[in-house]
């Protein structure tokens, strides 16, 4: 009787854990997938504007065939990428870094599909002032902290010719999206007109803010916030046009519903959003959207919970390569390209 007993409670046991690493499969996500952008359901086809290219005002008033020329390139960038091989555009940017800097971009990331969903598209500053000004506007609604209306001062609304300069000028820009506006002016660039270099995101607001003008980018691109906060009185820059639209997309955890305009107070509340760059134009931009569409959320600190069904919660990701996983305690990731390819095909068959 004892051994029938000691039986049935062994097989009890092995069935327990059976069932429980059965369970632990199905409620543990193990891939992830595309299920949303933040350009759509920002602002549509339109996206929102990222990023803006500035340049010195002694260059603007002495320098305008630079000028004029600089732009040329940069209004050619979307049709140059459209049909741009990925591993050329990786190549002309790979020895604008600094030395030792790996590149967000290379040569086996960067595929057409990527390419596409960085949403370069270059806008002069008299067609997307109104734009622009709105997009601040609601950045300061959602945390005046981080950025502030710009000045009409700040935009330039010239038209210079392209010409021949003898002068030679500085263009930075910070890695990401925003390097990939520059592949066209690199390639199409002669002689010693304009030098181009690449920096991290953390770096790009330290070439606009030395101490003298010599040490200071006299082109430079900058996240839309960061300008309008740094420089947006226009005393010493102006803001030439938006090159960027957006390039942030959501992944959802296992069978996630993708989020549409529609579907996304119904899909998202109770959920958790790890979203990179959070204090940024993601986070705020994010955070725009669930605002206009009356979505109450709350940012997650190292002490509260996702308790409330009723609230989305957003969740800081400060590594993407160790943070972003099925089983990383999100129900969706916001993040940008190339992460999101790179996620997505890492998860695909595991």
């Amino acid at each position: 009787m004892k051994k029938i007993i000691r039986y049935a409670t062994a097989c009890a046991a092995v069935l327990s854990s059976a069932l429980f690493v059965s369970c632990n499969s199905v409620n543990t996500p193990t891939t992830l997938a595309f299920a949303g952008d933040l350009q759509t359901l920002y602002g549509g086809d339109g996206g929102y504007p990222q990023a803006v290219l500035v340049a010195k005002n002694s260059i603007l008033e002495e320098d305008e065939g630079a000028v004029g020329t600089l732009l040329s390139y940069f209004e050619g960038s979307k049709d140059y990428l459209d049909s741009a091989d990925g591993a050329v555009v990786a190549n002309l940017l790979q020895d604008k870094y600094p030395s030792g800097f790996k590149p967000s971009f290379n040569a086996n990331n960067l595929t057409r599909e990527v390419i596409r969903n960085c949403s370069v598209r270059f806008t002069k500053s008299a067609d997307c002032k109104d734009t622009v000004n709105a997009f601040l506007a609601k950045l300061v609604s959602v945390d005046p902290e981080f950025t502030k209306i710009a000045e009409d001062s700040f935009y330039y609304t010239g038209t210079p010719a392209a010409a021949d300069s003898s002068n030679s000028y500085t263009v930075y820009a910070p890695d990401g999206a925003p390097a990939l506006s520059l592949a066209n002016a690199i390639q199409n660039s002669t002689g010693n007109l304009f030098e181009y270099h690449i920096v991290a995101g953390t770096a790009i607001a330290a070439q606009v803010t030395g101490q003298n003008e010599e040490s200071n980018a006299d082109f430079c691109i900058l996240p839309v916030n960061a300008a309008a906060k740094l420089l947006g009185n226009g005393q010493r820059y102006q803001m030439l046009g938006t090159v960027t639209n957006g390039n942030m997309y959501f992944l959802g955890a296992g069978e996630q519903a993708s989020l549409t305009s529609e579907n996304l107070a119904s899909a998202l509340k109770g959920k958790t959003v790890g979203v990179v760059q959070l204090a940024n134009v993601p986070g705020l931009t994010f955070r725009c959207v669930l605002k206009e569409k009356n979505i109450p959320y709350e940012i997650l600190g190292n002490g509260n919970k996702a308790e409330d069904p009723e609230k989305v919660y957003l969740k800081a990701i400060a590594n993407p390569a160790s943070e972003i996983t099925p089983a990383g305690g999100c129900d969706y990731y916001l993040c940008a390209e190339p992460v999101a390819s790179a996620k997505v095909s890492a998860f695909r068959n595991k």
